[in-house]
């Protein structure tokens, strides 16, 4: 039937309390990320409350086993203890509670043994799902004669990982868990922009220059346009001032929109500059926040114009969206450009001010 050969179709019928919003493009290109057997390493960065564990990992793991690939042991990699007991929870709830999948793809008969770790073995169907942290050993792991042969890697880092714990985690993705599998093992990992030096950029780096083989997903909030990729969840730039009620401007830069190009101190005085004016009502500091934003605009544009490069889309879905997935830093060499116009903005701004207060004085006098 269709839910066994399709993931997407599989999520539809089986899973849907958890999708709330109707679905965009790019979780159905996310959908073709599981079904896609070109690639066997698969790299997503994707913002935050975008679905991608839902998609990615849970739904992920349920039709592998239950649906066409019939994995037979599936491996999940989380940071800490508690997200690792939280990714087996949620596979476990589904497997006791969801009727229409016990009546479809049951009976989903539990080793009990296995019940005390963060293991569960579906002895009807020979596989088995094992949850673990990143820092327990699981070098020549097997189940009976398999290898993993579906390994999730999800939200390994987190805002508190450093360079040298990010460097760590690349050299033991690469030592031990890529040579873990056989040749029919596919690998994701998952996650959000942390910094320049997280695990997930070194992969981006990596797939983009050849080093290793694989596939670069990366899903911001909104594209280079400011088209929102999740409209019937995140309406474009008005679901930015909303955001911004719950969570800093640094957070929603790097986590929401995914903004992994920069000097951060660079990216500050862009923010400063763009935001400058765009409560003001008075019409002559308006327009002089949009001279300045112009003058921006075309200072990046400039810089990226020779070497940006935009996501390939993998399905005809997702050809609306220009994802930057490639552009020049902006450095300290920018940053003294920006301070310039910010100084001359500061100057020609105090102007408009001297004048406002003269003529309000000279009305008061007459």
């Amino acid at each position: 039937m269709l839910a066994f050969e399709q993931p997407l179709w599989f999520s539809l019928l089986y899973l849907p309390h958890h999708f709330s919003y109707s679905l965009a493009p790019f979780h159905l290109e996310m959908f073709h990320l599981i079904q896609q057997t070109e690639q066997n390493l698969v790299v997503v960065m994707a913002f935050r409350e975008s679905g991608k564990s839902t998609i990615l990992n849970t739904a992920n793991i349920l039709w592998s086993i239950l649906g066409k690939p019939e994995k037979k042991f599936v491996l999940i990699v989380s940071k800490t203890q508690e997200q690792a007991k939280s990714h087996f929870a949620n596979i476990k709830a589904e497997l006791e509670n969801n009727e229409l999948l016990k009546e479809d793809f049951g009976p989903f008969t539990e080793n009990a043994d296995d019940l005390k770790k963060l293991s569960l073995e579906l002895v009807y169907h020979g596989s088995k799902i094992m949850s673990v942290t990143r820092e327990q050993s699981i070098r020549g792991l097997k189940y009976g004669r398999h290898r993993p042969d579906l390994i999730i890697m999800d939200d390994i880092e987190d805002s508190s990982t450093n360079s040298i714990e990010s460097e760590m985690l690349y050299k033991r993705l690469k030592d031990e868990i890529l040579p873990l599998g056989s040749e029919r093992t596919h690998i994701i990992v998952l996650g959000n922009f942390l910094s320049r030096s997280s695990l997930l950029m070194q992969l981006k780096n990596d797939i983009q220059h050849g080093i290793i083989t694989g596939l670069f997903r990366m899903y911001p909030l909104l594209d280079y346009n400011d088209t929102s990729l999740w409209p019937a969840k995140f309406s474009g730039l008005e679901s930015l001032k909303n955001l911004l009620t719950k969570v800093t401007r640094e957070t929603l830069m790097r986590e929401y929109m995914l903004n992994t190009n920069g000097h951060s101190r660079v990216h500050e005085l862009v923010s400063s500059l763009s935001y400058t004016h765009l409560d003001q009502k008075d019409l002559p500091i308006k327009n002089l926040g949009l001279k300045y934003d112009r003058l921006l605009q075309k200072h990046l544009w400039e810089r990226c114009k020779p070497e940006k490069v935009f996501q390939r889309p993998l399905i005809e879905q997702m050809r609306q969206f220009q994802i930057l997935s490639s552009a020049p830093d902006l450095n300290l060499a920018d940053a003294k450009y920006l301070i310039k116009i910010k100084n001359e903005y500061n100057i020609e701004l105090r102007e408009i001010y001297k004048e406002q207060i003269g003529s309000a004085h000279h009305s008061e006098i007459h």
